[in-house]
């Protein structure tokens, strides 16, 4: 559980974000070491966490420190071959592994897989619970935050976070927020965690 907002992105390797995120030297086997050093959650894209190897899950928990959170993209039922890696990066993230979040306009997932909550972005479905309009997406399931534009206007993002972070449960202080969409501006991102920090989340 988090004990407060916590931004991140889809991913945190992109080759755009060389020169403007990452130096243009850094050896790519460090990103997530650098990564880290600004951001504390992050949502793995489903064809990257799939094919993680025992050697691959180490060097994660090696790359950062103990209160950053592997969020898993989830796009349909897990098959037995699923279920087996999902049950093997729970046990070999430990406590780093805060959720799925799922992608879905047809799969109405259950509230949690194997003891993993799960969080639902969908135009139609919703999970029981805690849910928020956020842009075109409903947002359900377990608490979390979601949106592939992110405007630069600063009391844009501000509302939209103040919007967020009141929707939250009495039992939740805090929660993960991920930028995603096909290109990622991290000086927009950036901007936002300042803006989240000025609100004092």
């Amino acid at each position: 559980m988090l004990d407060n907002l916590q931004i991140g992105t889809y991913g945190w390797s992109h080759q755009d974000w060389r020169g403007s995120f990452y130096p243009q030297d850094l050896p790519e086997e460090w990103e997530l070491d650098f990564y880290n050093n600004a951001f504390h959650v992050v949502l793995v894209p489903l064809d990257q966490w799939i094919a993680w190897q025992d050697d691959e899950v180490a060097e994660c928990i090696d790359a950062v420190d103990e209160n950053f959170r592997f969020y898993l993209q989830l796009e349909s039922e897990l098959n037995a071959e699923g279920h087996k890696q999902l049950g093997k990066l729970k046990s070999g993230l430990q406590g780093l592994l805060g959720g799925l979040v799922v992608f879905s306009e047809s799969w109405l997932p259950e509230t949690s897989i194997q003891g993993v909550p799960v969080s639902l972005i969908s135009k139609q479905l919703r999970l029981p619970g805690w849910q928020l309009r956020l842009g075109e997406n409903q947002l359900s399931g377990h608490a979390f935050g979601y949106i592939d534009e992110l405007k630069q206007d600063g009391k844009w993002q501000a509302s939209m976070l103040q919007d967020f972070m009141q929707s939250l449960p009495g039992d939740l202080s805090g929660a993960p927020f991920f930028i995603g969409g096909e290109s990622i501006n991290m000086a927009q991102v950036a901007n936002l965690k300042v803006v989240a920090e000025v609100l004092g989340y």
